[in-house]
């Protein structure tokens, strides 16, 4: 098993809270702000809500 599998295992592990906290450290040190930036703007399309673009 590769290193990152195994980092991604052990974050699976991780309750809720703690996973958001590991999660937003991740961003915070290895992804630059303007895709953090995007990726919020961009958060409501990912909406399992919303019927009309998941149609199924």
């Amino acid at each position: 098993m590769s290193l990152p599998d195994k980092i991604i295992k052990e974050i699976d592990l991780l309750n809720e809270k703690d996973r958001q906290k590991v999660l937003d450290k991740i961003k915070e040190k290895y992804m630059t702000s303007d895709v953090i930036l995007l990726n919020e703007n961009y958060s409501w399309w990912d909406n399992e809500e919303d019927d009309i673009y998941n149609e199924q």
